[in-house]
């Protein structure tokens, strides 16, 4: 399920906008409070949408959206995007464009509407298409007006209200409505929203209208709280609904889980000779943790990732049949297919739902709702859950990175869905340590090796560049990114240890020339090689919103530097030991029978902050910064 419906039909309502009988004028520039334009991109003019719930069988979305784009950073905001399938069918796409002065320029014609594959990166078969339209017009400010009306013939997924999706977009007027019969029960949860929903009847039909007026942009500022976290928006949940053939429930997780467990009945059975295999795979092993291994290696080795998502088939897993004759699948139907294997061995193993991905916001456990875009699989052994990527042919077993770990899942059981929390990756397992040895020569040119370890979240991007990357890519890589402004890479290597904590330990050689600075008898050295700071942020004493910091990880380097024959160390950097409540940081330098032996310790704390500490931050930075990038100088002795 790396492709969850929500993410599809969220597609078909985002930046949507609006297209009205607009007279000539009626939008110009010059009209727009200041207060909106200041620290905004675009300011959206005007946002009607209106979802009506026909029956669970039917819902119908009409987005309008008036947008006024101020500079080149807003023009994202200029487009039209509509997604459509078989389940959700475009009926109406209108759109206009408008000077700085609100006078009409023209219309969109319905040729100018492009219309291509919508395919997420890893998937090869779906049924997903979308149409867009840009005006690409340059001469700014300018103002677009669209008009969008789908129908959509499933009730899972009904569009949230975001009318600030992004930074640096103000809001003059903004509604959302809800139309639906009198006793059906939408479930909502609202965000920073001021004021409640306007409830009124019409008949035999219900209707609730949220609304905001003037609000300002959200200015981005390093290490600020998500949007999610500051803007208003409103969660949308259905309490009752209905997919293809299949109805469901969404007012708890174990209901929801018994929609899946439904969904998927019987569709882990297994061929005899894939019964065989597993037998044989697991035989003679004792523990129920080495046939976990043993099966998700075998799954690892025949298998691969393909997105598969046809109809309903972006919620149904292919039966586990399918992946055997086919040798891929996608998420849903390599998880199933782990599980009945499993299930063959005699281990109980489930199926689980996951919001996938570095950035996803996390989600309120009081609250049921479609929050999902992928499967992993989660086996429940007598101390702990080993967990399992079925989609990656690399990963190590039982160990779940930053792109599926620390966040609420849904296991479905035989009793239905039960909330649990994937694995959490703490300071003290993201480690990353180092041990450098070098010779300095006459010359200024440095021959060093370097031994670096990654652990745990720390070696997820190196992960993925040595299963991803060619030798030459890797090469390539390495050449550009080490952190020398000069030098040869003699070789690289690099050998794994799986666990729940893997580790990647890299293996460098390389030549770095003009790595001193001469003056005179003088040399002048960098001691921390290959591992130092970069990152600079400026003060501000206008801070705006708390500070979050989400890296937690700890770094140990130790650096030794054999020098040339007749140099004596003149001076080097003081010692420092800084403790601070983002982190600390500590360096020694020494010399010694001819060396410079250098020890650094970083460890960064993940938190929030109060906005007023922010210029502290800045200041524990800038410390690293200067300690890392300080010289020892060296002078040749008379």
């Amino acid at each position: 399920m790396s492709s969850h419906l929500k993410k599809f039909f969220f597609l078909a309502s985002f930046l949507t906008v609006a297209s009205f009988n607009i007279s000539a004028s009626e939008y110009p520039f010059m009209s727009i409070p200041a207060q909106l334009v200041k620290n905004a991109n675009a300011v959206i003019r005007l946002q009607e949408q209106v979802i009506e719930i026909h029956s669970l069988g039917k819902i119908t979305v009409k987005d309008r959206r008036i947008v006024t784009i101020l500079n080149e950073s807003g023009d994202h905001h200029a487009y039209l995007v509509a997604g459509y399938s078989k389940m959700v069918s475009i009926e109406k796409m209108d759109g206009t464009l408008f000077d700085a002065a609100g006078n009409k320029i023209r219309s969109l014609k319905k040729s100018e509407i492009k219309d291509e594959n919508y395919t997420i990166s890893g998937q090869m078969i779906d049924d997903n298409r979308y149409k867009y339209h840009n005006f690409y017009h340059r001469t700014y400010p300018y103002t677009v007006a669209y008009e969008l009306e789908y129908s959509q013939s499933q009730s899972l997924s009904i569009p949230d209200w975001t009318p600030l999706r992004t930074r640096g977009v103000s809001v003059m007027q903004s509604s959302y409505t809800a139309i639906m019969d009198k006793d059906y029960q939408l479930r909502t949860r609202e965000y920073n929203i001021s004021s409640p929903a306007v409830i009124s009847n019409n008949g035999s039909r219900k209707i609730l209208k949220w609304s905001i007026t003037n609000h300002p942009a959200i200015v981005g500022e390093y290490a600020a709280p998500s949007i999610e976290e500051l803007a208003p928006h409103i969660t949308i949940s259905p309490s009752t609904f209905r997919i293809d053939d299949f109805n469901g429930s969404l007012s708890s997780w174990e209901e929801y889980g018994n929609f899946y467990a439904k969904l998927n009945a019987g569709r882990d059975q297994l061929p005899d000779a894939t019964k065989l295999k597993v037998k044989q795979l697991v035989e003679g092993l004792k523990s129920d943790e080495e046939k976990v291994k043993k099966i998700y290696n075998y799954l690892q080795q025949t298998t691969r990732y393909v997105g598969v998502q046809l109809g309903i088939g972006g919620l149904r897993t292919f039966p586990a049949s399918y992946v055997v004759e086919n040798g891929y699948g996608d998420c849903k139907a390599l998880s199933n297919y782990m599980v009945a294997m499993l299930k063959e061995a005699g281990i109980k193993a489930h199926y689980v739902l996951i919001g996938a991905g570095d950035d996803v916001r996390e989600f309120p456990p009081d609250f049921p709702s479609d929050n999902f875009n992928h499967i992993v699989c989660a086996v429940p052994m007598k101390n702990d859950t080993m967990w399992l990527e079925c989609t990656s042919q690399t990963q190590a077993a039982g160990y779940m990175g930053s792109f599926t770990g620390n966040r609420n899942a849904l296991l479905v059981t035989d009793a239905g869905g039960k909330l649990v929390r994937t694995p959490a990756y703490k300071k003290d397992d993201n480690l990353f340590w180092s041990k450098v040895t070098a010779t300095l020569e006459t010359d200024g040119s440095l021959r060093a090796s370097l031994i670096n370890h990654y652990q745990a979240l720390c070696g997820d991007d190196v992960h993925a560049r040595i299963h991803h990357y060619s030798k030459e890519e890797l090469q390539k890589y390495l050449k550009k990114n080490i952190d020398l402004p000069d030098y040869d890479l003699i070789s690289f290597d690099y050998k794994e240890f799986e666990g729940k904590l893997p580790v990647i330990k890299e293996d460098l050689h390389i030549i770095a020339r003009n790595y001193a600075q001469f003056s005179g008898k003088r040399l002048f050295i960098l001691p921390n090689i290959g591992n130092r700071w970069s990152t600079k942020i400026n003060t501000d004493t206008a801070r705006l919103y708390n500070i979050e910091l989400t890296e937690e990880r700890i770094e140990n380097d130790t650096v030794h530097i054999t020098i040339p024959p007749g140099y004596l160390v003149e001076s080097k950097p003081k010692n420092i030991d800084l403790k601070t409540p983002f982190g600390s940081y500590n360096s020694i330098i020494e010399f010694t029978d001819g060396k410079i032996i250098y020890h650094r310790r970083l460890e960064l704390n993940k938190g929030n902050f109060s906005a007023t500490a922010y210029n502290d931050l800045v200041a524990f930075y800038d410390n690293i910064y200067k300690s890392d990038n300080s010289r020892v100088v060296l002078k040749k002795s008379e």
